[in-house]
C-alpha cells in the first residue's frame, strides 16, 4: 500500500494508569481497515506498556521511546522516529502514546511546528488529526475531593502535581474519555462531567470503562485545530466573556445544577505581595481551577497564577510594558464556591491607604 499525502496522527495523553495503553490495544485490535503504527513513550526503565503492545498485537511499526518524556528532552527523538517510520514503513495512521506526565501542547507542537533539535518539517509528513485525553475519572474524583485518599499508584510528582496533569490534559484535547466511570457513583460522575465541560467545552466527551470506544471516535476525526484548541480552555473563554465574568450560554444551566460555577475578578488596584502570597497558600478546596495574571505592587513583572486543585503556582511571566493596562484578571472555576467571600478575601489583599505601594513587604514571595 502506498501512503499519499501527510499521515494522520492521533496523540493519546493521560496520567499513569488512566488507560492509555488499554485504548491503544483496543484500537489495534479493530483498526477499521487501517494499518496503524504506534510510538510509545514511558518514564520507566523497562517500558512494560510497549512490551505488552508488541506481545499482544505482534505488529510492525511499534517504536519504544523509554527513559524520558516526549514533551521535553525526547521531543526531537519523537520527531526523528516518526520521520523514520514514515520513510521506511507503509502505514495509514500513526498513534502516539505519551507518558503519564507529558504536557499535551509541546507534544502537539512536535507535529505542527517541529523541534529545535531537528530540521524536519513535520507538516510535510504528518497531519495532527486528534488529541485524545484519557481521564482517570476515579483519580480525578479523589484528587479534587479534599481529604480523600488518592488511588494506589497515583502519587503526585514534585514537578508535575497530579491535579495539574489532570487539568492540563482536560484543557487541551479534542476527545476526552472519562475512563473508569464505572468506579464512580452516578451523582459524583454527573458532577465531574459538569466540571469537565466547564474546563473544556469544545471536546467530545464519552464515559468509558476499559476505554471501550469505537476506533472512529479517536481516529480520522479531523477535530484538531491548534489555534482553536489553545483558545478553548474554559478559563480563557470566561476571560473573553462579559464584564461580569459569567458565561451565559445554554450549557451553564446543567453545570449550575451540580454546583459548578465560574467567575472572573478584575482589580485595577495592585495586590500587596505578601498578602496575596498568603492567600494563595491557603487553598480553598471548592476551587478546581484558577488562572490569570496579577498586578502586584512594586513589581515590574507580570505575576502569573495557575492553580489546579491543591497545586498552586505563581511567579513572573514577563514584564508590564509602558502602554499595558496594569490590572489583575483571574478566572475561578469550581464547585459550590462562595464567590462573595473569595472576592472579599482578594480585596483584602490589595494595597491600602496606609501602604499605597506595598512597600511594607519585607520579603519577595514571587522571586524571579
Amino acid at each position: 500500500m502506498t501512503v499519499n499525502g501527510p499521515i494522520p496522527v492521533t496523540v493519546v495523553t493521560g496520567y499513569l494508569g488512566a488507560g492509555k495503553t488499554t485504548l491503544i490495544n483496543h484500537v489495534l485490535s479493530n483498526p477499521g481497515g487501517r494499518r496503524v503504527a504506534v510510538i510509545v513513550n514511558d518514564m520507566g526503565e523497562i517500558n512494560v506498556d510497549a512490551d505488552r503492545i508488541a506481545r499482544e498485537t505482534d505488529e510492525e511499526g511499534i517504536v519504544d521511546l523509554s527513559n524520558g518524556c516526549i514533551c521535553c528532552r525526547l521531543r526531537g527523538d519523537l520527531l526523528e522516529e516518526a520521520r523514520r517510520l514514515a520513510e521506511r514503513r507503509t502505514f495509514d495512521y500513526l498513534l502516539v502514546e505519551s507518558s503519564g506526565i507529558s504536557e499535551p501542547i509541546p507534544v502537539a507542537q512536535v507535529f505542527t511546528e517541529g523541534t529545535d533539535d531537528s530540521d524536519v518539517d513535520p507538516t510535510t509528513l504528518f497531519r495532527l488529526d486528534t488529541m485524545v485525553t484519557v481521564l482517570d475519572t476515579y483519580g480525578f474524583w479523589k484528587e479534587f475531593d479534599a481529604g480523600e485518599r488518592l488511588p494506589e499508584g497515583a502519587q503526585p510528582d514534585a514537578d508535575r502535581p497530579l491535579s495539574e496533569v489532570l487539568v492540563e490534559g482536560i484543557e487541551f484535547c479534542d476527545v476526552l474519555l472519562l475512563n473508569k466511570s464505572d468506579m464512580v457513583p452516578e451523582d459524583v460522575l454527573e458532577e465531574i462531567d459538569a466540571v469537565v465541560e466547564t474546563l473544556q467545552p469544545r471536546a467530545k466527551r464519552l464515559r468509558t470503562s476499559y476505554c471501550e470506544v469505537d476506533p472512529d471516535v479517536v481516529l480520522d476525526t479531523g477535530r484538531f485545530d491548534f489555534e482553536r484548541a489553545k483558545r478553548s480552555p474554559g478559563w480563557k473563554r470566561h476571560l473573553r466573556g462579559g464584564e461580569d465574568g459569567h458565561d451565559h450560554d445554554a450549557g451553564r444551566t446543567a453545570a449550575e445544577m451540580h454546583g459548578v460555577s465560574s467567575f472572573v475578578v478584575r482589580f485595577d488596584r495592585p495586590f500587596h505581595p505578601e498578602r496575596l502570597a498568603a492567600w494563595l497558600e491557603d487553598w480553598d478546596s471548592a476551587i478546581v481551577r484558577a488562572k490569570g495574571v496579577c498586578y502586584v505592587a512594586n513589581r515590574e513583572e507580570v505575576i502569573g497564577v495557575s492553580q489546579a486543585g491543591p497545586s498552586v503556582r505563581a511567579g513572573p511571566i514577563g514584564e508590564w510594558r509602558p502602554d499595558d493596562d496594569r490590572r489583575t484578571r483571574l478566572v475561578f472555576i469550581g464547585r459550590d464556591m462562595n464567590e462573595e467571600r473569595i472576592r472579599e478575601e482578594l480585596e483584602a489583599c490589595l494595597v491600602d491607604g496606609d501602604d499605597p505601594e506595598g512597600t511594607a513587604a519585607t520579603a519577595d514571595p514571587f522571586p524571579l
